[in-house]
């Protein structure tokens, strides 16, 4: 998704916010979840802050506030899966999951992830990521008490469901469509005969040369390879530091990634395990270098501690590193796809399992999903919440602890783990967590709760 700069830029062009209090609201504000939180706070309508993320992901926005959902689509995704992946079903109509999605999110990986577990294809529909959280408890909750609807607080008492869509083009704040789940579907298919043509079979094709993207805090190793490889026909990127790394890794995937294990910032490792726990990257070679971490121990630690797909030693033979590049573009990450599968229907089993308040088997599902999938962050999540509803506390405290390892910014996990410390009188350690959960919370509001927590234990 497009950084602040251009969600400003389109908020001013709207007349959505004054350009002082603009300035004043990014100040300190690292992550688009809080930034847009902020808008909220401040009296930005939703609708409106929805349509610009809307037009900025190239997709149709929702007004949570004005959506009522019949709550028996929310059968289709567990509520661990919606809370973790932040996704709530809207409805199921035309054969299609139609789901509000935080307008927050790189990771669209998601909408794959949801589609495995349902079989309907999904249409997505982007959310303010702080009503979407809030409205994800409300509904589910609301399920629990065996309400027919959920409504949203701007939504009328006596109208059946609907979807307060925003078009990503609307201009206006209160430019919202106020759909049933019929008009959506038929708005979706549209009347253009030319534009509407039926796609027998889709394949992905590779055009162009391969991209690589080099990470190396030596600038001669770093010209070295980028001279090499562009010599070889690849496209090459690269990166001096772990942080700018990840930070390349957000936009457009390369093809392989040449990552060296000692890195500043951000350790080499620590990147190639968040790669390998994202759907969305995992699929991506990585192909670890190091002159520090020599020895087949190491090699083999780093590919199954991090996943990584192979690991040279410095100095490398130019040759033989320019081979395993190729052939690792050929053959891929080797990760088997009848494991991946296996495990995936592990976990599937095991959140079913949990909601049906059976945490006993749950557990033996999810342990053997992280088993054969070790960087699953929805995987370990989910063994967490299983060995905690055992009261099995201090394996709890592992697993989230895993989680973010995995993915440092899950709130859900940060605020769960937190608790847990709390509760067994590691207090120094739940401080730490709630400063780290109140940089990760998704809105206002929610991040003031916790500091407010975080206050009473200081």
């Amino acid at each position: 998704m497009a950084g602040l700069d251009d969600i400003s830029r389109l908020l001013l062009s709207r007349g959505l916010i004054a350009e002082a209090d603009l300035t004043r609201l990014r100040q300190g504000v690292a992550s688009r979840a809080r930034f847009l939180g902020s808008l909220l706070a401040h009296g930005v309508p939703e609708p409106g802050v929805a349509g610009v993320c809307a037009e900025l992901l190239g997709m149709p926005g929702v007004d949570l506030s004005r959506t009522i959902i019949d709550l028996e689509v929310l059968q289709l995704v567990p509520r661990i899966v919606a809370e973790s992946d932040l996704i709530l079903p809207l409805s199921s109509e035309g054969a299609r999951l139609h789901a509000a999605i935080s307008a927050a999110e790189e990771d669209l990986q998601v909408l794959d992830e949801v589609h495995f577990i349902t079989g309907l294809e999904v249409s997505p529909y982007a959310a303010v990521p702080g009503s979407l959280e809030h409205a994800i408890a409300a509904a589910y909750d609301a399920k629990g008490r065996g309400e027919k609807f959920w409504r949203g607080s701007g939504a009328g008492e006596t109208a059946g469901p609907a979807i307060g869509v925003v078009a990503p083009a609307a201009q206006e704040p209160e430019e919202v469509l106020l759909l049933t789940p019929e008009d959506v579907v038929a708005l979706e298919i549209g009347d253009d005969d030319e534009e509407n043509e039926e796609v027998l079979l889709s394949t992905q094709v590779q055009v162009g040369p391969r991209r690589i993207l080099v990470v190396d805090d030596d600038p001669d190793i770093l010209r070295l390879l980028q001279k090499s490889l562009s010599a070889s026909g690849y496209l090459v990127d690269t990166a001096a530091d772990g942080r700018e790394a990840e930070k390349k890794l957000l936009g457009p995937l390369p093809d392989l990634l040449l990552l060296d294990a000692m890195l500043p910032h951000v350790h080499g490792f620590e990147i190639c395990g968040r790669v390998k726990a994202s759907p969305r990257t995992r699929a991506m070679p990585v192909i670890m270098i190091s002159a520090i971490y020599r020895g087949w121990r190491f090699a083999q630690d780093a590919r199954e501690t991090y996943g990584a797909d192979d690991y040279v030693e410095k100095p490398f033979h130019l040759p033989d590193l320019l081979r395993r590049i190729k052939q690792r573009l050929v053959d891929g990450t080797g990760e088997p796809a009848p494991r991946k599968d296996a495990a995936e229907k592990s976990y599937l089993e095991g959140m079913t399992l949990l909601e049906a308040h059976q945490p006993l088997e749950a557990r033996k599902s999810l342990e053997l999903a992280t088993r054969m999938d070790p960087f699953s962050v929805r995987a370990h999540f989910g063994l967490a919440r299983a060995m905690h509803e055992q009261g099995d506390v201090f394996h709890a405290i592992s697993a989230y602890e895993k989680a973010v390892e995995l993915r440092p910014n899950l709130f859900p996990a940060l605020r769960a783990l937190a608790e847990l410390y709390l509760e067994k009188g590691f207090r120094r350690k739940a401080v730490e967590t709630l400063e780290r959960a109140a940089l990760s919370a998704p809105d206002a509001v929610t991040r003031e709760r916790v500091r407010g927590k975080l206050m009473r234990l200081l």
